[in-house]
């Protein structure tokens, strides 16, 4: 057989196989990476617009999360609205810092970044929410769609949507994934609810909460110095104690709201 027919018929089964694939199995595989893996160090940047109406309400996060699974942390937030905030675990202490305030409090480090632990993430618990779901939640009306490819800063990706409707709500995310190394650079989710009417004599209103997020990797599955979840207290630092009962960082973290799924130890 003629060797340039054989690479059209090889190029084209890959093709076929790529395009068949299944979107759901497909997500699947970027969990599974991501919870097999035992340390990242990405950087995020995040903007959240809440429309109710003609009322549009827009705010921008950056931040940086550095995690060795299961409990060493470094992460760091930085809002016009909540100015900047620094998160250490080093396994045995976690430290919350507030740099322009001199202050910081300290309480035993949680023994993982689950569940009701995970907003101590930052801005990473958007992502860690998503890697944690259960795509097969019985009960779930999901549909999974491929979307294409796009590419960004160089790297080429494929678009996966996952859309669900409960009651008056409907949400839309888009992840885009990496095509080579099944990494999500991008996150796109929307939820849209009617609001109001009814008995109120109000026409109902649209509310509209939206999240882009945008994530590099300084690193992925490599080693980390123990150095980087130290937190070495400023001489002119204030140690405050935490209010009863407080969890997770003082400041919004947003997050799709996941079922109960979860990392595998």
């Amino acid at each position: 057989m003629n060797k340039w027919l054989i690479l059209t018929v090889s190029i084209g089964l890959v093709a076929s196989g790529f395009a068949q694939q299944d979107p759901k199995a497909f997500l699947k595989q970027v969990q599974q990476k991501y919870r097999n893996a035992k340390t990242m160090d990405m950087n995020f940047t995040i903007t959240v617009e809440m429309t109710i109406g003609a009322n549009m309400n827009r705010q921008q996060v950056t931040g940086r999360t550095v995690i060795q699974f299961p409990n060493k942390l470094y992460a760091k937030i930085s809002s016009p609205g909540m100015g900047e905030q620094e998160i250490y675990s080093d396994g045995k202490t976690l430290y919350l810092y507030v740099p322009s305030a001199k202050q910081y409090m300290k309480q035993e480090a949680p023994k993982d970044f689950r569940g009701a632990n995970m907003p101590f993430l930052g801005m990473a618990s958007l992502l860690f929410a998503l890697i944690d779901e259960d795509l097969d939640r019985p009960g779930s009306n999901r549909k999974f769609a491929f979307k294409g490819n796009q590419a960004l800063a160089g790297k080429q990706t494929r678009i996966v949507e996952v859309t669900e409707t409960e009651g008056n709500s409907r949400s839309t995310i888009r992840l885009f994934v990496g095509t080579q190394d099944r990494l999500i650079y991008r996150v796109e989710a929307t939820q849209t609810t009617k609001i109001g009417g009814g008995q109120s004599g109000q026409p109902p209103q649209q509310l509209t909460n939206k999240i882009t997020a945008s994530i590099t990797y300084t690193s992925f599955d490599k080693p980390i110095p123990a150095s980087r979840f130290q937190f070495k207290i400023p001489k002119d630092a204030k140690e405050i104690q935490p209010p009863p009962m407080q969890r997770g960082l003082p400041g919004p973290t947003p997050q799709p709201a996941p079922s109960q799924g979860g990392r595998k130890p």
